[in-house]
């Protein structure tokens, strides 16, 4: 039974992963351009049993600030950190750091609710034996 869980979890991560995207015509990536603040971002931490849910309520001077370079800045808490980012169709993103790296292939972020004002970024959750992994951003200015 584990076996047939593992092989299953593998292939809905693959599929995910993996799948073929439309290029961007630019939309959102004029859209998601500039700075955002950070109004949740949900998440796990650990491994096995230690695995748990995290949820972040943003803070002010929070952000995610999208640059036309293909670089991210993030700031939540105390934590800052730089990523690459690179959009793969209008509403798919990929992030470095966020949702399941698989073979070294960095997780599909979806782009849910994108106004000039709002934006959700959803990794899927993925359950794995050594834990859940996924995580969602909302972002508002």
């Amino acid at each position: 039974m584990p076996v047939k869980w593992l092989v299953s979890a593998g292939l809905l991560v693959l599929s995910v992963s993996c799948k073929k995207h439309t290029e961007t015509d630019g939309t959102a990536a004029r859209a998601i351009l500039g700075r955002w603040n950070v109004v949740s971002d949900e998440g796990f931490t650990g491994i096995a049993q230690n695995n748990q849910p995290v949820n972040y309520t943003g803070q002010p001077g929070d952000y995610f600030d999208f640059n036309e370079n293909g670089k991210l800045y993030m700031k939540e808490s105390t934590r800052a950190d730089t990523t690459d980012y690179r959009l793969t169709s209008d509403t798919t993103v990929q992030i470095g750091g966020v949702g399941l790296v698989l073979n070294g292939l960095q997780a599909i972020s979806v782009i849910e609710n994108l106004t000039p004002h709002t934006v959700t970024l959803h990794a899927a959750v993925v359950l794995t034996p050594g834990g859940a992994f996924g995580r969602k951003i909302k972002l508002a200015r």
